[in-house]
């Protein structure tokens, strides 16, 4: 017999599906969390990311983003699987486009009224906001949260965004999945600086958060295991035994996150002369653009090319 839907359920797959998303889940906003976030934190493996210890609280309670939450609808959004620079100097595959904060706030509100129509009140956010995504992720059963820390889908493997909403709606909840990584370690003896450990990422030996995030200059230490790495590092990921090139089949891509002819061929020479004119020109529209012109040369410099 075919499992009838939930109406908002169905209503919310059906356009979820419509705007490119390419998996749904529910999570119960008040599912009890472990203290891993919070060690994360009180060991200063956030580096000097503020924001993650100043939105704790919130991340940890829902109630305090949403008053009167009960569910977390997570949602996943494919980005592509290989790189497209044909220059040296790696670009994090989830950079190669447009900037996906923009692309899915969009959808994200289109979905938000959705829910609105069925008397849901809504937040919602995509890597932006005090919400403990990964881990309503998993609630939600799109996947486990693998070694590298990352989201990864059998199947599917981690290649990835994560889009939350959090709604006063009472949605059927889904089931977590087991965790599948097994006794797999591909990832943590593939991380260039040793950075992975007990399945958490310490930022201040990050290559992602160095050549992204931070605001002082790379310790030496890390600059001389940079290696080709210009903007993030995807090193967990190409390692995973799920992020095999048949994990991707049939799964779409919007074309919005596909890399610019201009920058597949750009050296890390030329980026890092690049004016504040041209880099704005070049990266109008990408995530890149928020590090500032300064950071990208600075990036040029510490890598080995």
């Amino acid at each position: 017999m075919m499992r009838m839907l939930h109406p908002v359920r169905q209503a919310l797959e059906y356009a979820a599906s419509q705007l490119g998303f390419s998996g749904v889940g529910v999570a119960d906003a008040h599912a009890a969390q472990d203290d891993k976030l919070a060690r994360f934190v009180e060991e200063g493996m956030h580096a000097d990311m503020e924001w993650m210890a100043r939105h704790l609280p919130a991340r940890q309670n829902p109630e305090l983003v949403l008053p009167g939450v009960k569910r977390v609808i997570m949602l996943t959004y494919e980005y592509p699987r290989q790189s497209a620079r044909t220059a040296s100097g790696s670009i994090a595959r989830y950079a190669q486009g447009e900037d996906y904060h923009k692309l899915l706030t969009a959808k994200l509100a289109d979905l938000d009224e959705t829910l609105q129509f069925y008397g849901g009140a809504q937040r919602y956010f995509t890597d932006s906001g005090p919400v403990s995504e990964r881990f309503f992720a998993a609630q939600a059963g799109l996947g486990w949260i693998g070694r590298n820390g990352l989201l990864i889908r059998p199947g599917r493997g981690s290649y990835c965004f994560l889009a939350s909403i959090l709604t006063t709606l009472e949605i059927p909840v889904d089931s977590p999945m087991p965790d599948r990584c097994g006794n797999c370690h591909r990832c943590e003896q593939a991380c260039p600086t040793g950075a992975l450990q007990n399945g958490c990422c310490d930022a201040r030996r990050c290559l992602s958060y160095w050549t992204i995030e931070a605001k002082s200059a790379m310790p030496p230490e890390v600059a001389a295991l940079q290696g080709n790495h210009l903007y993030g590092c995807d090193a967990c990921q190409e390692a995973c035994p799920w992020n095999r090139p048949r994990a991707g089949h049939g799964l779409r891509i919007d074309p919005h996150l596909l890399m610019p002819a201009a920058l597949q061929v750009a050296s890390p020479a030329v980026l890092g002369s690049l004016g504040e004119a041209e880099f704005s020109q070049l990266f109008a529209g990408s995530p890149i653009r928020r590090i500032g012109v300064e950071h990208l040369r600075r990036n040029t410099e510490t890598g080995n090319f």
